[in-house]
């Protein structure tokens, strides 16, 4: 998570058994800290704690299910290796959430606000490597959340004429003509993808063909961690004050006897 949160967070900060949240919350004005996302785990469950420095809201949520980002890099094919992906922060994408439900509006915001705002008139493409997706399932009340490597492509380009667009031709001693080489069998890459994903580029993006005013695709490639949340709470303050929201009822109160391990935090440092 703290890779999702680059490059505003604490990445190397280390934590220890003995630091208390207070430890925490002391150095938070100094150093800018904005949010904290804390993580807990009992025998039974795996929480996430999202607070604002230093006057809340805090959101509370159940991890129903959950896979480390070493995990779904090692389900793919071809994972990405883009070096420059942490340098800027992500683009936020929030998708099937309900703006006339108070819980909803309290999420979104929060959500947007974890990341620095995005100016559509100045942004520059070239710095926008990823996206974070947060989908609200209606089904199951749970919220998705995903982390995207995104990749623009020309469209209409055969996997052929992109070797030759390369610095370092391909060998071409077995081809008695260089038409050979870009008509065996070299299907367009672009038969195969969504229309929906094809875009007009409203400026220049890095990688060969990518061109002002010219259709490109965008391809997203997974790079983990993959949750599914359930919205138990939210709190006015900091862990703590009034309950704006509970999922149930009732507050559910922990199971006696419980050994609740430390408490896993990073921070996300404002701009």
């Amino acid at each position: 998570m703290r890779q999702v949160m680059e490059p505003y967070t604490a990445s190397k900060l280390k934590v220890l058994q003995r630091n208390v949240l207070k430890d925490f919350v002391h150095i938070a004005g100094p150093l800018g800290v904005t949010h904290f996302l804390m993580f807990s785990a009992t025998s039974e469950f795996t929480n996430l704690k999202m607070a604002k420095v230093p006057h809340g809201p805090t959101l509370t949520f159940h991890i129903t299910q959950f896979a480390l980002s070493s995990d779904v890099v090692n389900s793919l094919r071809k994972p990405v290796a883009d070096s420059l992906q942490y340098l800027a922060p992500p683009l936020v994408v929030l998708n099937n959430f309900s703006p006339d439900l108070l819980p909803h509006k309290l999420m979104t915001t929060f959500f947007q606000n974890l990341f620095p705002s995005i100016n559509i008139h100045t942004v520059k493409l070239a710095e926008i490597r990823r996206c974070v997706l947060f989908s609200f399932d209606s089904e199951n009340g749970l919220i998705h959340f995903r982390h995207y490597n995104i990749k623009i492509a020309p469209v209409g380009v055969s996997k052929a004429v992109k070797k030759l667009a390369k610095s370092k031709l391909p060998d071409l001693s077995k081809y008695k003509d260089i038409s050979d080489f870009v008509l065996r069998g070299n299907v367009s890459e672009s038969e195969f993808e969504d229309e929906d994903s094809k875009v007009t580029l409203p400026q220049d993006v890095p990688g060969r063909g990518n061109v002002k005013s010219e259709q490109s695709s965008v391809r997203l490639t997974e790079l983990g961690p993959r949750m599914s949340l359930q919205l138990i709470k939210i709190e006015d303050g900091f862990c703590e004050g009034e309950v704006l929201h509970h999922e149930f009822s009732k507050p559910i109160s922990s199971p006696g006897g419980v050994f609740i391990w430390p408490w896993f935090t990073f921070f996300l440092y404002s701009l």
